[in-house]
């Protein structure tokens, strides 16, 4: 396979980082979304999980944006649920990566109170950004999201609002927990992001068989 000089820059360029960027979102990723206990103790009605079909819980209910915004304020400062392992696996994520948080929560809780319940959580990082920049990797539960950045890999993590994506332009890297991800991001079975092919990976700043020239 002749690699062209756009992706030979591209791949030169990825190689050049000291450390490699990784964006990343909370809810529905690191920490769990109580939707269901949070609609019953705010509007005192119950639903099922399988009922949230959309990321949007204002079209999912059937109420005002406001009224939203009203129920997560109330929440967002509350003791996290972390989803299983991720809090030891971003840990060892954190050893390579320059973790960037890219959170709707700054909405409701600010930058700096924001940056506040990351440290006294735990949840390690470097930054907070609104996903303006250059990524090696995004992890978000929002597939609008994911796209809307500059990232080379892109890695939806599933819940019940986003299993109906289509990913028509097979730009989304589907993970079912942190396991998962720990695969991807740091060792394992991976994609080249560059090239396509499907190699074994050891070190995450490594390139595949194919744009190495091997």
């Amino acid at each position: 396979m002749v690699v062209s000089d756009a992706r030979k820059l591209k791949i030169e360029q990825w190689v050049e980082k000291r450390k490699p960027r990784l964006l990343l979102d909370i809810d529905g990723v690191v920490v769990k979304y109580d939707f269901v206990g949070l609609v019953k103790r705010y509007f005192g009605v119950d639903i099922e999980p399988k009922a949230i079909f959309a990321y949007n819980l204002a079209d999912v209910l059937g109420v005002s944006s406001k009224e939203i915004d009203n129920m997560f304020q109330e929440q967002v400062w509350g003791k996290p649920i972390f989803m299983d392992n991720a809090l030891d696996t971003l840990t060892e994520i954190s050893k390579i990566y320059e973790i960037i948080i890219y959170s709707n929560r700054i909405k409701y809780m600010g930058e700096m109170g924001l940056a506040k319940w990351l440290i006294e959580n735990h949840i390690p990082f470097e930054g907070i950004d609104y996903g303006q920049g250059e990524y090696d990797f995004h992890i978000d539960d929002r597939p609008e999201k994911l796209e809307d950045t500059d990232s080379i890999i892109k890695l939806l993590y599933t819940q019940p609002w986003n299993k109906g994506c289509l990913n028509i332009q097979k730009n989304l890297i589907r993970v079912n927990s942190w396991f998962e991800i720990s695969n991807v991001v740091i060792g394992g079975e991976a994609t080249c992001p560059l090239c396509g092919l499907f190699y074994q990976r050891i070190n995450p700043n490594e390139l595949c068989p194919r744009c190495k020239g091997e």
